[in-house]
């Protein structure tokens, strides 16, 4: 099973403070099942340039995979990034160096206000002028700032995908709406946004477990399914 939203890698945003917390994370991912995580740590363009946020990131990728590399217990790491909306974000040269595994899709994570139609038009450049596909952050932390709007609906109706939140599965009263986003196909990958083993740990096992005790193994496998194709594994 794959997490598709973390901040597993060590010193390098609000996620994992160390390597020890890192190795822990990716242990309890381990014995929850997960086989693969995508590392996704922060990018602002206000406090990093692209190349910066690289090196930083290979930095810390290296650092884990010297440590778990030919051990048993850990799931896989990828490489990618949370990269927050910002205005000119499809215009920027270097946008494509942001994509995850080097695919043509971006873990992209919207405004928390109430979007303008500028906002949706720099998505659907990024779409159309930049050749890559949003994968939308955590659909469920939106919502109440789009209140009164289509800007949901509108944000849909473009060529992207929607990851949401373990914690929205796992949540008593927010799975019944996560379990109709997941069975009508409005969200296709799920991600446990990790960032410590306390306030924020690996929750995503539970999470693949609840949905397919409600809509059976093929709902966790289709989710899967498009993680692996954007991962390419």
């Amino acid at each position: 099973m794959i997490d598709f939203h973390s901040h597993v890698l060590p010193a390098i945003d609000d996620g994992s403070k160390d390597l020890e917390m890192t190795l822990e994370m990716l242990k309890e991912s381990y014995a929850q099942g997960i086989t693969d995580v995508l590392a996704t740590p922060h990018f602002y363009i206000s406090k990093n340039n692209v190349e910066q946020f690289i090196e930083k990131r290979n930095k810390a990728y290296d650092l884990v995979m010297k440590e778990i590399q030919g051990k048993d217990g850990y799931p896989n790491i990828y490489k990618g990034a949370e990269v927050y909306f910002f205005n000119g974000i499809s215009r920027m040269d270097d946008l494509d160096r942001l994509c995850i595994n080097n695919s043509r899709y971006m873990l992209l994570e919207m405004p928390f206000n109430k979007w303008s139609n500028k906002v949706l038009a720099e998505v659907e450049s990024i779409i159309f002028d930049r050749k890559i596909t949003p994968v939308i952050a955590h659909i469920e932390r939106y919502i109440d700032f789009q209140k009164g709007t289509d800007n949901i609906d509108s944000l849909f109706s473009l060529d992207v995908v929607i990851q949401l939140n373990a914690s929205f599965v796992n949540y008593l009263f927010t799975r019944g709406k996560a379990m109709k986003w997941i069975n009508n196909n409005v969200v296709q990958l799920l991600g446990s946004d990790m960032h410590n083993t306390d306030t924020r740990p690996p929750n995503l096992g539970k999470a693949y477990e609840y949905i397919r005790k409600k809509l059976g193994s093929g709902a966790v496998e289709k989710i899967n399914n498009l993680g692996k194709e954007i991962l390419n594994i």
